[in-house]
């Protein structure tokens, strides 16, 4: 039997516990919790999972942003919005969630929410996007694939630029994140903590301990390890 990983995200204790143990109810469920938008954040980008239980109001980050981050990640979670408000339920749907809790909820009326999530899970096969959704405090930055033209780490921050020369900064994925993400070719690890889009190349200049600068059409500078040299001269057309 399939083991299904839940995801409780609420910022309130006591539901928290109630979910726990509505859930505990129903058979294979492997569930963890989150207490507010930024945990949440953390733990959807660590691993993959099935089921994400998702309150509306939160401090940090509201469940609708975070449901808008969980859409974008290459196997999205079925959303299952818990809230008190009832007007929210449009926002909830809109946003593609399978199913709708408005408390106080049964644990029956839970159960077939998650039936409901299970059977989508079942029978959907959501294709590949060419999209990455940047989250913010409020709402997010939608880039196409095309647009990105090389993305550096440094401590834990990730300084994504765009063909416009804009640098967007987040910590929502990892680099090894992105360089499984993004389509390669064109797409190429050039260092431990660079990869860049090797259409936007405007100049290799060898450098110094067998690296090399590579400059891109947005002027930026980007540098080349020797470790990651062999595969950019050979997809560039030069011989070391």
């Amino acid at each position: 039997m399939r083991t299904w990983q839940v995801l409780i995200v609420e910022d309130e204790e006591p539901a928290r516990r109630l979910l726990r143990r509505y859930l505990q109810q129903i058979p294979a469920m492997q569930i963890e919790e989150a207490s507010d938008g930024s945990e949440a954040l953390e733990k959807l980008q660590s691993r993959t999972w099935d089921i994400v239980l998702l309150d509306i109001e939160m401090p940090g980050m509201d469940g609708v942003s975070l449901m808008h981050f969980a859409r974008s990640l290459p196997s999205p979670p079925a959303i299952i919005f818990t809230t008190a408000y009832a007007e929210h339920a449009v926002k909830a749907f809109e946003g593609g969630a399978v199913d709708y809790l408005l408390k106080p909820f049964s644990a029956d009326r839970l159960r077939q929410a998650v039936e409901r999530a299970q059977r989508h899970l079942s029978s959907s096969y959501p294709a590949p996007t060419d999209k990455l959704a940047i989250p913010r405090k409020e709402g997010h930055i939608i880039l196409s694939f095309s647009e990105i033209v090389g993305v550096r780490i440094e401590e834990r921050t990730l300084y994504i630029e765009t063909v416009s020369g804009q640098v967007h900064e987040t910590r929502a994925y990892t680099l090894q994140q992105l360089e499984e993400r993004l389509p390669s070719p064109p797409f190429l690890r050039i260092a431990r903590d660079a990869l860049i889009n090797v259409d936007a190349i405007r100049e290799v200049l060898p450098w110094f301990s067998g690296r090399y600068k590579v400059i891109l059409r947005t002027t930026s500078v980007y540098m080349c390890s020797r470790e990651f040299a062999p595969a950019l001269l050979k997809v560039v057309g030069l011989k070391e």
